[in-house]
């Protein structure tokens, strides 16, 4: 970032920085799903999961040359672990469910991730969630109910899949946000790719084996490797800023982001139920931001 706008986002009240950060990660995500899509014709989930954690690694060296040892240095590598294990189960989950679902609904499924999210923070994180921000996740739910339409759409395994994985990913949020205290979004992410990569070659070889890439197929891999690795990070910069069940409403983003990328990439015209479910979930982060600032402002302005 130039300086003018380094310190402008300094001075952003701490929830405004984490909603921010998980903008610019619902953006990268959507990167990822459209090259997933693309390469689902020719890889299974476990392939694409293993050639992700593998270029993403690759794609640490610069860090490693800047940091050294930093990198890899904790003493939660248990965390680490469980995170992970979670987070693959999301993404393989996630990956299986791409190969066969229509983007927009996929993606008002894996929206869920916000709310279990939010459930969790309260078991685990003891994060006091007021009636404002409940508000918001419900709202966040019907612009998903709107544009699922229960009852409409078959339940599939590919349907299924999409929720096993937003399970997955709340449960990695969590964890995530345990880690931030004392872990770098750099260390996060290397444990993730390094972590994912035995796991991902399992599966790819139950799932039919581990194929060797084209030269044509290897930018999209790199692709995928760089839009999974930078989302992950931005993730973890706003589950440091702020707190879980704020941060992760504007999870909700990813769907209009989505189905958007599928009309741009795919030519899959949504109807026009995506539309006003996406406005609903626009409108309920919007507000969710306002209101944080407001509040941040004020208690500022009682001690100076």
């Amino acid at each position: 970032m130039s300086n003018p706008v380094r310190l402008w986002f300094a001075a952003r009240p701490a929830s405004v920085r984490g909603m921010i950060w998980c903008l610019l990660a619902a953006v990268a995500f959507m990167f990822m799903v459209m090259i997933v899509r693309h390469l689902s014709a020719y890889f299974n989930a476990g392939e694409l999961a293993f050639w992700r954690a593998l270029f993403g690694l690759a794609l640490m060296v610069p860090v490693f040359s800047r940091t050294g040892s930093a990198l890899f240095r904790t003493d939660r590598f248990g965390m680490h672990l469980f995170r992970n294990l979670m987070h693959f189960v999301a993404i393989a989950g996630w990956y299986y469910a791409i190969s066969g679902i229509n983007l927009s609904v996929g993606m008002s499924l894996q929206i869920s991730v916000p709310l279990i999210t939010i459930v969790l923070a309260i078991i685990f994180l003891r994060e006091k969630v007021d009636a404002a921000r409940w508000i918001s996740a419900v709202l966040g739910f019907a612009g998903v109910l709107i544009i699922l339409r229960p009852g409409v759409e078959p339940v599939t395994l590919f349907a299924v899949a999409a929720l096993v994985s937003a399970a997955g990913y709340a449960g990695a949020n969590i964890a995530t946000k345990l880690l931030m205290p004392g872990s770098s979004s750099d260390t996060i992410v290397f444990y993730m790719n390094l972590i994912h990569l035995p796991l991902a070659f399992g599966t790819a070889m139950l799932m039919g084996g581990l194929g060797v890439p084209s030269l044509e197929k290897l930018p999209w891999l790199v692709g995928l490797g760089a839009s999974a690795t930078l989302a992950h990070w931005l993730l973890a910069q706003a589950l440091g800023a702020a707190d879980a069940s704020l941060v992760i409403i504007g999870d909700f983003t990813k769907l209009p982001l989505v189905t958007l990328g599928a009309i741009l990439f795919f030519g899959e015209a949504p109807v026009v139920w995506a539309w006003v479910g996406g406005a609903v979930i626009f409108a309920a982060t919007f507000y969710t931001v306002r209101r944080e600032a407001r509040a941040a402002r004020t208690t500022s302005s009682r001690y100076t």
